[in-house]
């Protein structure tokens, strides 16, 4: 039987996976998991992967642990079970999250950057990777799918609401998550820079930092 591994413990990803991927053995492991996992040979013969994960008790870390906790754990693991015939996914933030902004130079957000820097290595480093760049997920419930309390996602709402960001339905990221005839895209390298990210700082202020920086 093929194997999937699914790196993060999204369950809306999951069950998407678990539907397009009927056929296949699914394992899901923890992004906090990642460092305890000493045999690598239980994770032979993968054909999948799908990297949709990230801490985010990180934003309160030094930055040394946050950069190990979200980038370099994760890469040192993932390239360690990827082989020659295994296809990579990667779920990343999307570069502009407000309509109508202009490129940006620099990251002021953790898990921006983290999303980003980890991309950019990953990219570097393997040729069959898929990129699914994502902005904030409206669920069939209308309610606004991210990480964080209530008011959290409702500042998320009315934001969407007044087109400020962007946003996409749950039921239209679906096709996202098969595997492509294009599936050797290549992708431009563009390493990110980041400013101010060795203060630690809740997850409310780091995405107003995301926000502001476009």
């Amino acid at each position: 039987m093929k194997k999937i591994i699914v790196l993060g413990k999204s369950k809306k990803f999951i069950k998407i996976i678990k539907e397009l991927y009927v056929n296949y053995e699914i394992k899901n492991i923890s992004w906090r998991e990642i460092d305890k996992i000493r045999n690598l040979k239980l994770l032979s013969n993968i054909n999948i992967i799908f990297v949709c994960g990230y801490d985010y008790n990180s934003q309160w870390y030094s930055y040394n642990k946050f950069y190990r906790t979200n980038i370099s754990s994760p890469y040192k693991f993932i390239s360690s079970i990827v082989k020659k015939n295994t296809f990579l996914f990667y779920v990343d933030t999307i570069d502009k999250i407000k309509k109508n902004s202009n490129s940006k130079t620099l990251i002021l957000s953790r898990y921006e950057y983290a999303k980003k820097m980890l991309r950019y290595k990953l990219i570097k480093r393997f040729n069959k990777i898929q990129i699914i760049e994502l902005p904030p997920i409206i669920d069939e419930n209308s309610n606004v799918n991210i990480f964080g309390n209530r008011l959290t996602k409702i500042i998320f709402r009315i934001l969407i609401f007044i087109e400020l960001i962007d946003s996409i339905k749950l039921t239209k990221i679906k096709k996202k998550f098969l595997i492509k005839n294009n599936f050797n895209k290549k992708y431009s390298l563009s390493k990110p820079i980041s400013l101010f990210l060795f203060i630690p700082r809740p997850l409310f202020i780091d995405r107003f930092l995301r926000i502001i920086s476009g």
